[in-house]
């Protein structure tokens, strides 16, 4: 992995505050393996929407800006990190 370990656990952090918050009982895990999100009839990989909706909604968009980005990460290297550090979420939507 090329993210730093200090950066892998900024975002680490982050993500978990977020989960704690909003994901009880897995019910954050369980909406994105409906597809009960937004634009989910759009999204091909589930997974990396899963994990870059995460680290959007944690606000790590000005770290990435700040941080990541210029040490030279782009955004496969985060989200291999990503893919570390959030719920595994299995693709259960029923195709139309």
């Amino acid at each position: 992995m090329k993210m730093s370990p200090s950066a892998f656990a900024h975002v680490k952090a982050e993500i978990e505050k977020l989960l704690a918050e909003h994901n009880a009982n897995n019910a954050l895990v369980e909406r994105y393996e409906r597809g009960d999100f937004p634009r989910a009839e759009c999204v091909k990989n589930l997974q990396m929407r899963f994990c870059f909706d995460l680290f959007y909604a944690a606000k790590l968009s000005k770290y990435a800006s700040d941080v990541l980005y210029p040490a030279g990460l782009n955004d496969d290297h985060i989200y291999t990190a990503l893919k570390a550090i959030c719920p595994k979420v299995e693709d259960k939507r029923v195709a139309v």
